[in-house]
């Protein structure tokens, strides 16, 4: 199989490793989120996207990652679907303008990393930006400077949660490496 253009992790990597550390803190913030509040799950569709989905997410990235990142990176691209749906089904409260968007970007997101991925564009140092300016914005603007003293404890967790995803995919975009036709990744 020709695998030039593909993009792979080495699952030893400090940068893959810091991507399922994230992952993982990302889930476990999200368990203690839901059970400190499990009352803010009010309908079985807010158990599925707000609890279920991401949680199901992280741990197929926690397994896809070591076990297919070296040479089926493309694996990945399902946990990060499914990261995209949490994502829109999270901006549905959001103003229609900032709705649509942070859908926009959602897709996009899914879009440029599959392909990535799958080797179809040559775009890993595209997907820096594109998750670490929205991690920055998340982060300075609308946690710190706007929201800083009017979040509760439990909207805390669930931004610390959505951080530690971004900041995973961010991490995990900085350390893929490329094989080309001198170096086969070997399985």
């Amino acid at each position: 199989m020709n695998r030039k253009g593909r993009y792979y992790v080495e699952p030893q990597d400090a940068l893959t490793l810091l991507a399922m550390a994230l992952m993982a803190a990302a889930g476990i913030i999200r368990i203690i989120w839901w059970v400190l509040w499990p009352q803010e799950l009010t309908t079985v569709w807010t158990t599925v996207t707000q609890g279920v989905l991401p949680l199901v997410a992280a741990a197929l990235f926690l397994l896809l990652t070591p076990l297919l990142g070296k040479r089926a990176l493309w694996t990945t691209s399902i946990p990060v679907f499914m990261g995209v749906i949490f994502f829109i089904t999270k901006a549905a409260g959001f103003v229609w303008w900032h709705q649509l968007l942070c859908t926009a970007l959602y897709l996009l997101v899914a879009a440029l990393y599959s392909l990535t991925v799958f080797g179809i564009l040559p775009t890993q140092r595209l997907l820096i930006p594109l998750f670490g300016l929205p991690f920055i914005y998340h982060l300075v603007v609308q946690d710190l400077i706007q929201n800083l003293h009017v979040y509760s404890a439990s909207q805390w967790l669930r931004e610390i949660s959505v951080l530690c995803i971004m900041a995973g995919l961010l991490s995990l975009s900085a350390g893929m490496r490329r094989t080309d036709s001198k170096s086969a990744v070997k399985s």
